[in-house]
């Protein structure tokens, strides 16, 4: 069930506030970070709004199938300039479990065909530690699950218009045997000024590898969005090793309005 706007309560970069965002009130706003199951997540530039939550038990885990899996505490956040989403966060966060000889398998890393792929697991000798670049169509359609759905119905509450064409987005995924932590940052193209018309495909998108060379400010809004995920990835390694950090001078994402308006 999606619950109503309850709070617009603004969490600020650096707040003291240790509660872990998923026992937040539907309609909670945060700005910089938020907590989540003890890891500081970082946000991009703006107030973002809690619009789905839940605690799942998935089977990504390896280990004594007799002893209580792992948890994962999600939310998904979004950034909305009416009538229209701006950006969305989805975060993941495994909670401690009741044993600790587990490790988490997920696949995501082995994906291509993306926009940019960094899997940096066998460098470092860690489980999992990638970051993947792509584009995705027709999001928050009436297809989705799970909290996607709870956040498509809590959008068309709100007058957001639904499905959003395109979303760029940057998937940090970091794990070490029970740890894991994982962040999908996505933003509209459209909102940020870029030529970001409907695509009948995947395969005929503009923004699809084969084709994004053909606009600058395309690759110039990719390579942003692709330096907002360096430094997450950085930032969550540091998490997983119990290092305290906070990102400093995190990168911007690219405005094609602004760019064309200075050529002007």
């Amino acid at each position: 069930m999606v619950r109503p706007l309850l709070v617009a309560l603004v969490l600020h970069a650096g707040s003291t506030a240790a509660e872990s965002l998923h026992l937040a009130p539907i309609g909670t706003a945060v700005r910089g970070s938020f907590e989540l199951g003890g890891k500081s997540i970082p946000l991009p530039a703006g107030k973002f709004v809690l619009a789905a939550t839940t605690v799942t038990e998935p089977a990504m885990l390896e280990g004594d199938i007799s002893k209580p899996r792992a948890k994962l505490a999600r939310v998904l956040l979004v950034q909305v300039e009416r009538p229209r989403l701006r950006a969305a966060v989805l975060a993941s966060v495994a909670l401690p479990p009741a044993s600790y000889r587990l490790n988490w398998i997920n696949h995501t890393c082995k994906k291509e065909n993306v926009l940019y792929r960094a899997d940096l697991a066998s460098a470092k000798a860690t489980d999992e530690d990638c970051l993947l670049v792509d584009h995705s169509l027709g999001n928050f359609g009436p297809r989705s699950q799970g909290v996607w759905k709870e956040a498509a119905t809590w959008l068309t509450e709100q007058h957001v218009e639904l499905p959003v064409a395109v979303l760029i987005s940057a998937h940090v995924i970091r794990a070490e045997r029970w740890r894991l932590v994982s962040a999908w940052y996505a933003f509209n193209p459209r909102m940020y000024g870029c030529d970001a018309p409907r695509s009948r495909s995947w395969a005929e998108s503009p923004w699809n590898k084969k084709h994004l060379d053909g606009d600058p400010q395309r690759v110039r809004f990719v390579d942003s969005v692709t330096d907002w995920g360096k430094a997450v990835q950085q930032h969550f390694d540091q998490l997983v090793a119990g290092r305290p950090v906070v990102m400093e001078k995190a990168p911007a994402i690219h405005s094609c309005a602004a760019a064309r308006a200075s050529l002007d």
